[in-house]
């Protein structure tokens, strides 16, 4: 078979019952008007059971009923046996340009509109957790359903170096929420062709600042950055001229950093593919990525990397997986759309039940769960919370840090 039929014919296959436990790793609670799907039900609000009004936006919710977001999302996770969800923000907002004003944009690619930093983002998600634990204050069985959630701070310029400020700022007003950091962006194809300001690179010092902040202080963090440049059509085969940035990314926050504990754990999203991105024998590439730093490296599978490498080379792709069975998680990358949940997660169901059982249970939702314990136990050792990160008001770093190699230290 063909592989783009055999692609095809997986991913058809792929959307049966879904019938084992899965995690998510990869989930924006916000979409790029920084809105979303919320638990409706009883009609509070205008609009459907999710929110949705007649102008195909979401109703914007008031102070103290931010909870809605977390209640809908949990009815969707328990229903189809989510164990561990990576919850985030949108780090972008879509501009609505004035040459644009018949049809309002509500996703980065629907108009040639700009993207704008949305720094807010965080405080939406914070809310809403806040909001929810004020909800539910004393009902011990509502408050324990918040353990398969994973906050993770995303609303940062990844090309400012006082970004690290921003995450140490939002821990302080956030104290014991916080899991994590990312989806932090580098190179984004389109995305970053339509942001404004200095383009993002791994191997930009702030974001060597933020991955070093995050192995000292026991964040697992999430990236995507582009392995390579898109290209004109299929057959346009590109170098992975964009591997190398982030290679020194890890080169400088874990193999150089000597103290184990210090090395953070990254997660590389979408294994370094995106829309449009042609790279040849790429199973090959990341065979060698994994060789040199699988004790801190995760490659999370989700959005276009499944269909557009993984189910037309599946055998080098189970290969791969089953070479390092410790490094692989998938996730939905929904945007602002608990209920979008279950279908992106069962078009892993053909690569996972083609795995060996033991496998298959690391990379539907084990090694997701041991990145975040295994942070957590780093966390609680060094004095930063038991679950969600706590620091103490002594912490503080230099502005100095994460720069010694720009400043010949």
């Amino acid at each position: 078979m063909k592989k783009s039929l055999w692609a095809f014919a997986a991913f058809i296959f792929s959307l049966g019952l879904q019938a084992e436990p899965v995690a998510d790793c990869h989930f924006h609670l916000l979409d790029f008007l920084q809105n979303g799907e919320f638990d409706n039900r009883d009609n509070r609000f205008p609009g459907s059971s999710r929110g949705l009004m007649k102008s195909g936006r979401y109703f914007q919710l008031p102070f103290g009923e931010r909870h809605r977001r977390l209640t809908g999302l949990l009815e969707v996770l328990e229903k189809n046996d989510v164990r561990d969800v990576v919850v985030c923000g949108m780090p972008f907002v879509k501009k609505w340009a004035e040459d644009e004003f018949f049809l309002r944009p509500k996703y980065y690619l629907d108009s040639s509109s700009r993207v704008k930093a949305a720094r807010d983002t965080d405080l939406q998600v914070a809310a809403a957790f806040m909001d929810y634990k004020v909800a539910f204050r004393g009902d011990e069985k509502q408050l324990h359903r918040l353990k398969r959630l994973h906050p993770f701070i995303c609303g940062l310029d990844t090309t400012d170096l006082g970004a690290m400020d921003l995450v140490i700022k939002r821990i302080r007003e956030y104290p014991g929420v916080w899991e994590g950091v990312g989806e932090l962006m580098s190179r984004h194809d389109d995305l970053t062709n339509l942001t404004t300001g200095e383009r993002p690179r791994a191997n930009h010092p702030s974001l060597l600042r933020l991955f070093k902040l995050c192995g000292l202080v026991g964040l697992p963090v999430s990236i995507h950055h582009n392995v390579a440049p898109i290209s004109r059509n299929d057959s346009e085969v590109k170098k992975p001229y964009y591997l190398q940035e982030f290679l020194d990314l890890l080169e400088t926050t874990i193999e150089k950093e000597p103290k184990k504990e210090n090395r953070p754990s990254v997660i590389w999203c979408h294994a370094g593919i995106s829309r449009r991105i042609v790279v040849d024998g790429y199973a090959k590439i990341l065979d060698g990525v994994l060789a040199s730093y699988g004790e801190n490296l995760y490659l999370d599978l989700s959005w276009v990397v499944l269909g557009s490498y993984i189910y037309k080379d599946l055998d080098a792709w189970l290969a791969l997986i089953r070479k390092y069975p410790d490094n692989f998680v998938i996730g939905s990358d929904s945007v602002g759309k608990p209920s979008a949940i279950p279908f992106e997660l069962k078009k892993f169901n053909v690569l996972l039940q083609a795995l060996p059982k033991n496998v298959r249970e690391k990379v539907a939702h084990l090694n997701l769960k041991s990145i975040l314990e295994r942070s957590a136990k780093v966390r609680a050792a060094k004095g930063f919370g038991t679950k969600g990160i706590i620091l103490p008001d002594a912490f503080t770093l230099d502005d100095g840090f994460g720069l010694e190699s720009l400043r010949g230290k």
